[in-house]
């Protein structure tokens, strides 16, 4: 969820904070008013693409950050690209007046595919005619396996699937190998001995690097720990002062709570002092001054950048690869056949199993498919479709892909007798809206989303279908977060807080500005969207009866 909102120098914005509920949120101004900005900053900090031009003042850099709560289920993306996890999250983009661009996850420097990574699994803006779920296999096949609860089978699979692929890729190593003459098989058999006699090991000259680091400046590591420790434990050092504050401290500590406080504090702060003071004293002692280590180490140094040099890699693990693949190379090399049979044995049966696997998951995701296609059309008529007719196909390909052995389209027809065809190219600007909600709805059960965020995509609709899309999004926000930018007084006035966005004018200069309305603003504000600048008393009564329901 969306817990707030820094936008700084961006479009029409000087500076822009907005602190969100969670729930159902709209947004709502006049046309041009900086709706539009603001989720434009949210795509930005969900990975899209900047340039210089977007900036308020072209001399100075953006900044867009937001705190984001996430759920302990996302704590896998923060470890595989070895973030800390947070579940109070903050993201940050800088964008520099020259139009470079820096993101940060929780303060640490991230690429913008890792921010987009994270951002998109807890956050999606569906917009009027750009959705990439409504346009995407790979998105629309991602759906279906959330509705057909398929992800444990798929799991199963994409395991499956990376042995088979190393399989493979073993078996053509193997191949290229066969017919080694006898000069090159000697030059094979000195090279992996001389890696087997260097000891290998993972890790190993980072650790190397850092201890000659500590070997070569031992003189003044010792030297200047000398002095820290001095400084914190000698009569009328630190540590002494500290005592001293504590003891002051403990005679008036009992007069109030914040004098308590404070004498927690500086206890806290003296306890790990102490601390200190030892791990320091035992740094100090730890250090070897030997002229001898420092030999040995730089002699194995060189020795494993020797080995990187010659087989152009720049790390043990890459060596301990190309050691393997050696490896590989030789036994082919020497016993082909009875290792490509074993092999070939071994490959055959993973690809039987593989195939297995994939025509489960076909079963199981088109078991689905008559309910969700009967579901989609339901919602559909209700929302203003006389007689849509929407079809998922479910065909087989020719080869194993991450996701199976599926092509999956969605296929559309708004109109009774007309033939059906992939939605993106048939589905008007309004249609593709309606489904959108309709699919997000749908899933909405099963989807790991926090956050939905729906751009104007009640743009055509009235009456009873704004009624009820206002509905449907009231109900999606019981479970996450709904931010809706809207125009209809019916979806405003179902949400559960209301931002209305709007231009000032400040020092000869036009920005956007946002401020959560009040109850009586909200009166106002709807009776303005149902009968324009002009308010009536009609409009009132009628927005107060909105606002009642």
């Amino acid at each position: 969820m969306i817990q707030n909102l820094l936008i700084k120098n961006f479009a029409l914005i000087e500076k822009l904070i907005v602190d969100f509920t969670d729930g159902f949120i709209v947004l709502s101004g006049e046309t041009g008013a900086g709706k539009s900005i603001i989720l434009d900053a949210i795509s930005l900090l969900s990975g899209k693409r900047s340039d210089r031009e977007s900036l308020f003042d072209k001399d100075k850099k953006c900044i867009l950050e937001s705190q984001l709560h996430l759920e302990s289920d996302k704590e896998y993306l923060f470890k595989k690209h070895n973030l800390d996890f947070e579940s109070e999250t903050i993201i940050r983009r800088e964008i520099s007046p020259n139009g470079k661009s820096r993101s940060f996850v929780n303060d640490t420097p991230v690429s913008l595919s890792v921010l987009g990574e994270i951002v998109s699994s807890n956050l999606e803006i569906y917009s009027q005619n750009q959705s990439i779920s409504l346009k995407s296999e790979e998105k629309q096949l991602n759906l279906i396996d959330k509705l057909a609860d398929s992800r444990d089978l798929l799991n199963k699979y994409q395991t499956l699937f990376a042995e088979y692929n190393k399989l493979q890729s073993e078996i053509n190593q193997i191949k290229n190998g066969k017919g080694l003459s006898e000069s090159e098989l000697d030059y094979l058999n000195f090279q992996i001995d001389e890696l087997e006699k260097s000891g290998l090991r993972k890790g190993e000259k980072e650790a190397l690097e850092e201890e000659y680091n500590i070997l070569e400046h031992s003189t003044s590591i010792i030297e200047n720990l000398s002095k820290v420790y001095n400084s914190i434990s000698e009569e009328n050092g630190i540590n002494s002062k500290l005592s001293e504050i504590e003891i002051d401290l403990s005679k008036i500590s009992s007069f109030s709570e914040n004098l308590s406080n404070l004498h927690e504090r500086i206890t806290s702060i003296r306890i790990e002092l102490q601390d200190l003071e030892s791990e320091i004293q035992a740094q100090s002692e730890s250090v070897d001054v030997n002229s001898d280590s420092l030999k040995v180490v730089s002699e194995r140094l060189d020795h494993l950048n020797t080995l990187l040099v010659k087989h152009r890699k720049s790390e043990i693990s890459e060596l301990l690869e190309v050691l393997n693949d050696m490896q590989l190379k030789k036994s082919a090399s020497s016993d082909f056949d009875k290792i490509i049979k074993e092999k070939e044995k071994e490959f055959f049966l993973k690809e039987t199993k593989l195939k297995e696997l994939s025509d489960k998951l076909r079963l199981k995701r088109k078991s689905i498919c008559n309910s969700f296609q009967a579901n989609v059309e339901d919602h559909l008529k209700k929302l203003g479709i006389k007689s849509p007719i929407f079809r998922v196909e479910i065909t087989e390909k020719d080869i194993f892909t991450i996701s199976g052995k599926d092509n999956v389209k969605f296929l559309f027809s708004a109109n009774r007798g007309t033939e059906v065809s992939e939605i993106h190219k048939v589905a008007s600007g309004g249609e593709l809206s309606r489904l959108m909600l309709c699919f997000s709805y749908l899933v909405s059960e099963f989807d790991a989303l926090s956050s939905i965020i729906f751009d104007e995509i009640d743009t055509g609709v009235s009456g009873e279908v704004a009624n009820l899309m206002s509905e449907m999004m009231l109900s999606m926000s019981k479970k996450r977060q709904i931010i809706s930018v809207t125009h209809l007084p019916q979806i405003a006035a179902k949400a559960n807080t209301h931002f209305k966005v709007f231009k000032s004018e400040n020092n000869n200069r036009t920005t956007s500005e946002i401020r959560r309305l009040e109850q009586s603003e909200r009166v106002e504000e709807i009776a303005k969207m149902l009968s324009g600048k002009t308010v009536t008393e009609t409009s009132i009564n009628n927005a107060m009866e909105l606002l009642s329901q």
